[in-house]
This record gives C-alpha cells, sequence and structure tokens, in this order.
C-alpha cells in the first residue's frame, strides 16, 4: 500500500471517530436538555421528521408532535431539573451519511436526599449527517424486561 491509499485510509478512519464523538454529544445533548427543561433545544436535536416510537400507542413525530408530547407530559414536567438521563453502553455504528445506535437509557430522579431509577429502557437510536453533524431519526424505545426485549432490539449489534 503506497503512501496515498494509507492517508486515504487513514483520513476514512479518522472521519469514522469524529462522527461517532458527534453522535455521543447529540445523545448528550438530549439528555441534558430534557433534564433541565429546555424543550426546544431537546426537540432541536431531532430531524423535522423525526419519530419517538415508545409504544404502539405512542409515536410522537415530527418536531411539532415531539414538543408537543415533551411539554405535556405530565410525568416528564414532574421531573425536570432534578432528573438524570443517562445513555449507557453505547454501539455506534456509522455508514456513510447514516447511523444507528444502541444502547441502555436510565432515568434517575432525585428524592429527599438520594436517587433513585425512575425509568430503564433499551433503544435503537437512528441518525441522519447534517451539514457538519448528525440529527435523530429514530428513537425507538422500550423498557428493560418487557414484551419486546431481545426481539426488535439488542440485535443489530450481535449481527456484525
Amino acid at each position: 500500500m503506497d503512501v496515498n491509499e494509507r492517508l486515504e485510509k487513514l483520513e476514512q478512519r479518522l472521519q469514522v471517530v469524529e462522527d461517532t464523538e458527534k453522535i455521543r454529544e447529540v445523545l448528550a445533548r438530549y439528555g441534558f436538555n430534557a433534564d433541565l427543561g429546555r424543550s426546544t433545544d431537546w426537540v432541536g436535536v431531532w430531524k423535522e421528521n423525526g419519530v419517538y416510537d415508545l409504544g404502539p400507542e405512542h409515536k410522537p413525530t415530527g418536531h411539532d408532535g415531539l414538543l408537543y408530547d415533551v411539554i405535556t407530559s405530565k410525568g416528564h414536567k414532574s421531573i425536570e431539573n432534578h432528573s438524570q438521563h443517562t445513555v449507557v453502553n453505547h454501539f455506534i455504528r456509522i455508514d456513510g451519511d447514516k447511523a444507528w445506535a444502541e444502547a441502555y437509557s436510565i432515568v434517575f430522579v432525585k428524592e429527599g436526599d438520594g436517587y433513585k431509577p425512575w425509568t430503564c429502557g433499551y433503544n435503537h437510536f437512528e441518525f441522519e449527517r447534517q451539514g457538519d453533524g448528525w440529527l435523530l431519526t429514530l428513537r425507538y424505545r422500550r423498557p428493560v424486561g418487557g414484551d419486546e426485549w431481545g426481539g426488535k432490539v439488542i440485535k443489530a449489534y450481535l449481527s456484525e
């Protein structure tokens, strides 16, 4: 392999690393904005036609639907400013201008002098490149141990 080929491969690998970090940042901004009640900033990490699939009966779609859902959710409003949205154990894969990630999510809530888990879920996220960054197009979330646990989720990374 000559120097030009090596340089091209190195640039490709560096692009994947940079894209992976940008996607981690999207997930961090998602959580911080949710915790602080910054609803419009939270919606800003989504593509205009993004879908948050929380189950057959609950799929807010598009910026207006997502914003309406987070603003009117009594559950979410009750934890803002004393919660910590945490996404852990990321599997992030880049494929050109599209990417996916799978991860656990836990929302911790302050209760008295301590903290306790409020929700625990498994997530499949999909992203599209937008300029120099990435936006969410889909978040598919199911509770840990639920009916779809290990069915529609927890499998993309296993097939690699």
